[in-house]
């Protein structure tokens, strides 16, 4: 387990479980184009600002991810930390706080997807507001 992303979730108060090492899909870098592109609809927008902002784009941000099945009943899920890595399986704990992901500009990049990889949720910064975005990928046959 690369240390530096182990660090980041366990920062975040996710529970680092282990790197994914499967290959089924979505990858990384299919779940990243196509729930985060310049075409994206958001499921809900947010300011960034104020002194709640983070709280909330936290909250909105697990509520997608629980309703849309992307969280698993043990709070397990695999989220990236950037394109290079992958899939890293994590859980989330009372302390799980995503907007503790982001980095020293305020800019919030968080993607994560079911086990079953099924359906993607992610927070992100797009200019002054936080967006909650989804996907769903259906199974290959």
């Amino acid at each position: 387990m690369d240390t530096e992303t182990k660090s980041r979730f366990t920062s975040a108060g996710l529970e680092v479980v282990a790197r994914y090492t499967g290959v089924d899909v979505p990858s990384v870098d299919e779940a990243f184009h196509r729930v985060v592109h310049i075409d994206a609809t958001p499921v809900q927008r947010m300011q960034k600002r104020g002194p709640d902002a983070a709280h909330r784009v936290d909250d909105a941000w697990k509520t997608c991810a629980r309703e849309g099945g992307v969280v698993a009943d043990d709070g397990a899920f695999l989220a990236a930390d950037g394109m290079r890595y992958g899939w890293v399986h994590v859980r989330l704990t009372p302390a799980t706080d995503i907007s503790a992901l982001a980095d020293q500009g305020g800019e919030l990049l968080f993607i994560a997807r079911s086990l079953s990889g099924h359906r993607v949720c992610a927070a992100s910064t797009e200019g002054s507001e936080y967006w909650i975005l989804e996907a769903d990928f259906p199974a290959q046959e």
